[in-house]
């Protein structure tokens, strides 16, 4: 049973709030879904990208959540109201920021990332586990290192600990673990090179698909049309079209 009541507004308070131990918890917002929206086959964790907020993804979020559902929508650390710590900007830092308050979200999720929202997305949906990730969609993020793509600039330390790492292996734990995960291409954006975009196309697996958008690096989550129509495809392709909160009741 799902720690949160779609119906009941905000998620209720974490653990870690109630600790008098100074923990700082990220910044959210918990919308039920609405009746006539719909193509998400449960709750949704959406992730925003660098620069972005927790209202970045909101349109792909309102258009698939629908009615007995909820959208969980943070700003990342550093990003909105959240904390803004002065080092701690690796994947794994974001992630946990999202396990430390794990304990009200839905018990089972799929995850929505947006550019690097899409890494932590990846990164978390791999420690969380299929039992409590139902599936994955990474929009216009790339795997791979680029340490020319390096900036010594206000993210530095996040920067480095980016495009200096190989997460290439993720897909290969994804597709082990047994999660479904779409990788979407920006059709103008260089982020997912082509050498990239070519080895994910070959990958043989009945998990992992890869499809392409419209738009560049920095505008391509706005079309909101075409990514809505690439998840329902690919929610109805692994779960049939329906709601699985709605097939349990």
């Amino acid at each position: 049973m799902s720690a949160l009541d779609p119906a009941a507004g905000p998620l209720p308070e974490p653990a870690l709030a109630a600790a008098s131990v100074g923990v700082e918890l990220l910044d959210h917002d918990a919308v039920p879904g609405r009746t006539g929206a719909g193509g998400a086959p449960g709750d949704l964790l959406l992730l925003h990208g660098f620069g972005g907020d927790k209202t970045q993804l909101r349109p792909v979020g309102d258009a698939l959540c629908g009615a007995g559902s909820v959208a969980v929508y943070p700003s990342l650390r550093a990003h909105g109201d959240s904390p803004k710590p002065a080092w701690g900007y690796s994947a794994l830092d974001f992630s946990a920021d999202l396990h430390r308050f794990a304990d009200v979200l839905p018990d089972e999720l799929h995850l929505v990332g947006y550019s690097y929202g899409g890494l932590v997305a990846a990164v978390s949906a791999i420690t969380w586990g299929a039992s409590r990730v139902r599936s994955l969609v990474v929009v216009d993020q790339s795997f791979d290192p680029h340490p020319d793509w390096h900036v010594a600039d206000e993210w530095a330390e996040g920067s480095l600990l980016r495009w200096h790492y190989d997460f290439s292996h993720l897909p290969d734990l994804l597709e082990r673990l047994g999660i479904p995960v779409l990788v979407l291409a920006a059709e103008g954006s260089p982020n997912i090179p082509a050498g990239e975009r070519e080895r994910l196309s070959r990958r043989d697996s009945a998990h992992f698909s890869l499809a392409f958008i419209e738009g560049t690096h920095a505008d391509c989550h706005r079309n909101t049309d075409e990514i809505t129509s690439a998840m329902r495809a690919f929610y109805l392709h692994h779960f049939g079209g329906t709601n699985e909160k709605e097939s349990a009741a």
